[in-house]
């Protein structure tokens, strides 16, 4: 499991992420919530152990994160990050093998091969092996980077999937294809931290939601016990109804228009 222990980070004097505190378990979605600059991306990037906290202590598989040397994380978790700019020109496929690039030296074994056929068929990009990186669409670009990641852990028994806005650029059907991806990984054993704006996808496949405003932890707990109007209004200003759907498990969220000027 991931235990992040009173973590909190400043730049300057300005504290970004404050005093954040939680458990994600291997088996389970993790989906962190919250309005533009209340801090879900930095809090993913102490936990990819890009930057260091400046308080408190993140433990990966019950070790200090920044004891890991950076080709043993890379074998262990992958991150799949909102922006990825490349200044040479790749084709799907070997975007995708970069993905397994901490598992070998040199030359691919089969293995390696085998493993990014797999993530390209799962993320349904095989027909765009051969093309090259910047004549696909953002969503093809999107998916390709999430095979990539795939690629990276999925023949690694205990491995986490860190995704911060995965669905940004993806339309409907494929937002849902790759969160069933991400849920049937968390099914087999996989853990997965994911930074969603859409709450209700958030509610309909993870097991824990992370609500942050402004840098602190403003709720935690399953989506029954996250999402409420009062929680959704506080984090995002907005009032919003809760309608009882049977085919979730959770209300689904409904925006009355009715802004918070305060």
């Amino acid at each position: 499991m991931i235990k992040v222990n009173n973590v909190s980070y400043l730049v300057g004097k300005k504290e970004i992420v404050k005093n954040v505190s939680f458990e994600a378990k291997q088996g389970e979605i993790m989906a962190i919530l919250g309005a533009n600059g209340a801090g879900k991306s930095t809090l993913l990037k102490l936990l990819c152990n890009e930057i260091t906290p400046s308080a408190g202590e993140i433990i990966f598989y019950d070790k200090a994160l920044p004891s890991y040397q950076l080709k043993e994380l890379a074998r262990k978790r992958s991150v799949l990050t909102q922006h990825n700019t490349l200044s040479l020109s790749f084709t799907a496929k070997e975007l995708v093998l970069m993905g397994r690039y901490p598992h070998f030296d040199g030359q691919p074994t089969e293995h390696d091969l085998e493993m990014v056929k797999g993530a390209m068929q799962s993320t349904g990009i095989t027909h765009l092996s051969g093309r090259t990186y910047e004549t696909l669409s953002g969503g093809e670009q999107q998916r390709v980077q999430l095979a990539r990641v795939i690629a990276q852990i999925q023949d690694v028994a205990d491995g986490w999937l860190l995704l911060d806005e995965p669905t940004n650029g993806l339309d409907l059907l494929h937002q849902q294809q790759l969160l069933i991806q991400a849920r049937d990984m968390a099914d087999r054993g996989y853990g997965v931290i994911c930074i969603l704006h859409d709450i209700n996808l958030a509610a309909a496949y993870a097991d824990q939601i992370l609500i942050l405003k402004q840098g602190k932890q403003q709720a935690l707990g399953s989506p029954d016990e996250v999402i409420n109007c009062e929680n959704i209004h506080d984090a995002f200003g907005i009032k919003v109804q809760l309608m009882k759907n049977e085919n979730f498990r959770c209300p689904l969220v409904i925006t009355t228009g009715r802004i918070n000027q305060a």
